[in-house]
């Protein structure tokens, strides 16, 4: 089976400009970690995209199977990304949502009729957009915080003790992500501020523990395989992500029969979900919001292998071959620690 692993950051996609930093690092964890899992397989022959700035990944070097094609200007790129794209048997696809580009990639690899694993773009659009989200989570009964336009604001603001939080309607992790203490001070920000208010949303700030769910999901049911303490700091009014501890919750503060829960929830409300997906949440003394969904592999991957003791592309193979029923039972959860 051949597989293409697109990891947009590092693919060369962005060889015209400079690199970002700090997704640039947690792309290139990503992708390391999945061709890892992947190269281990026998019957699987990997293909890779790669930013000529950014070193080989060993896992293809040591294989003559694996093929990563290098890229220096825009022109390969576009060549060895459709040429990719049609020769794969499957593409594995990891991307942000933002500015629809994780949907349009999707999209690409339907539109030749090759084999997605990964969810499909309809999911991936509700999931983008975090006012559809939080409506279509509401409509289905499912906790998540109210969340409203910038523009709506002005209109219909709303109160909340604890401050609120400013961020993309599209945007990924915690980037732009930003904390008001008090009505006022959001209300002279938004009045002085240049950011779009129909592409900026408002959420009251709930105050409790930051984690997140690690699901792989069929179109049927759902397994949850890691609950994960994740690491997010507030300094100078600005939420930013420091990593995560890998099943690094203990059960006395969520258990696995309450993660199964919210993740069947999350599966039933938005249809199309597949593959490797990740749940935020935040646990109150008495509640979980689901504050984000992801419809793609996240940065809780990299240690996920070490955690389980198992090879998880050999689990989603599995899936795909013979339904989540045949995946042996999570016997092994080791916190794994993952630092950004």
């Amino acid at each position: 089976m051949k597989v293409f692993v697109y990891e947009h950051i590092t693919s060369g996609a962005l060889i015209n400009e400079s690199l970002p930093a700090s997704l640039a690092r947690e792309g290139n964890e990503m992708l390391a970690a999945i061709v890892h899992d992947m190269s281990l397989l026998t019957n699987i022959e990997l293909i890779i995209l790669r930013d000529f700035r950014l070193g080989p990944l060993l896992d293809i070097l040591e294989n003559a199977r694996h093929h990563c094609l290098m890229i220096d200007n825009d022109a390969t790129f576009q060549l060895h990304y459709a040429s990719s794209v049609k020769d794969a048997d499957a593409v594995f696809i990891i991307a942000p949502e933002t500015d629809g580009l994780l949907q349009n990639l999707q999209q690409s690899v339907l539109d030749q009729n090759t084999q997605l694993l990964g969810c499909k773009p309809t999911a991936t659009q509700i999931c983008t957009d975090k006012v559809i989200c939080h409506q279509q989570l509401m409509s289905n009964n499912v906790l998540t915080p109210h969340t409203i336009t910038a523009k709506e604001w002005s209109l219909n603001p709303f109160n909340s003790s604890s401050g609120f939080i400013v961020k993309p309607r599209d945007g990924a992790g915690c980037i732009d992500t930003l904390f008001f203490a008090n009505r006022s001070a959001l209300t002279t920000w938004l009045r002085l501020s240049s950011i779009e208010l129909e592409q900026t949303i408002i959420q009251p700030y709930i105050e409790g523990n930051a984690i997140s769910l690690s699901v792989l999901v069929d179109d049927k049911t759902c397994r949850v395989l890691a609950i994960n303490q994740q690491h997010i700091k507030l300094e100078n009014d600005q939420l930013s992500f420091h990593g995560c501890c890998v099943n690094g919750i203990a059960e006395t503060q969520f258990n696995p029969a309450q993660a199964a829960a919210i993740a069947q929830q999350t599966q039933y409300a938005i249809p199309g979900l597949w593959g490797f997906i990740g749940i935020d949440l935040i646990l109150t003394d008495d509640e979980a919001y689901i504050v984000d969904i992801n419809p793609r592999l996240t940065t809780s991957y990299v240690g996920l292998r070490q955690s389980l003791k198992l090879n998880p592309t050999q689990l989603l193979l599995t899936m795909i071959e013979q339904g989540l029923s045949a995946l042996p039972l999570n016997t092994q959860r080791h916190a794994i620690e993952i630092t950004i």
